[in-house]
Order: structure tokens, then sequence, then C-alpha cells
């Protein structure tokens, strides 16, 4: 029954890999990735983040976050991934919705 179980798993991932928001959200996220200034943009992030995190929280790092989102959010590239990306999140919740719904209806 397990090796059933996921075999139809593995149908699911198999069409949501073939979907068009996939493939599209896949492309941008390479194409992102090539993108060095973006990504400074984005490991700089990341880092001022861990600072904050650590306890090193001060007004400084805060202004260096909101001027990285700033440049961020101004490119094309980098709000065309994170549309994608959500198109992407939203099907799977639509998925899990569904599946969560049918074990509900079928065990309650």
């Amino acid at each position: 029954m397990n090796k059933e179980i996921l075999a139809k798993v593995s149908e699911i991932v198999d069409f949501i890999k073939e979907t068009s928001e996939y493939k599209n959200y896949l492309k941008a996220r390479e194409l992102l990735s090539k993108d060095k200034e973006l990504m400074s943009l984005i490991n700089d992030i990341k880092k001022y983040q861990k600072e904050i995190v650590k306890g090193s929280k001060t007004k400084e790092l805060e202004e260096k976050i909101a001027d990285c989102l700033e440049k961020l959010n101004s490119s094309p590239l980098y709000n065309e991934y994170c549309n994608y990306q959500e198109e992407v999140n939203n099907m799977l919740t639509i998925f899990e919705n569904k599946i969560n719904k049918y074990f509900d209806d079928v065990f309650n």
C-alpha cells in the first residue's frame, strides 16, 4: 500500500512539474540566479537579517535591508520571479486544500 501511495504522490508531483506555472518559475529562478547584482542584493539581505537575529539589531541594518529591498523590488526580473513563485505556491496550496478536504470528507 505504501508503494501505491508514493506512486500516486509521484503522479501529482509530475503533473505539477509539467504546468506552465512551474516551468515559468524555474526559468525565472534560473535567470535570477545568473544575475550577479540581484543575487548580491539577496545575499546582503540574508546577511543583514542574520546579524539582526544574532542580536545586532540596529537602525543601520534595517536601513540597509530596506535599501536592498527597494533595489530588488525595482527589478522586473525579481518581480517576475516573485510572481511566478507566488503562482506555484498558490497552486500547491490548492492541491493541499483539496487533498485535506478529500480526507476530511472520507474520514469524518
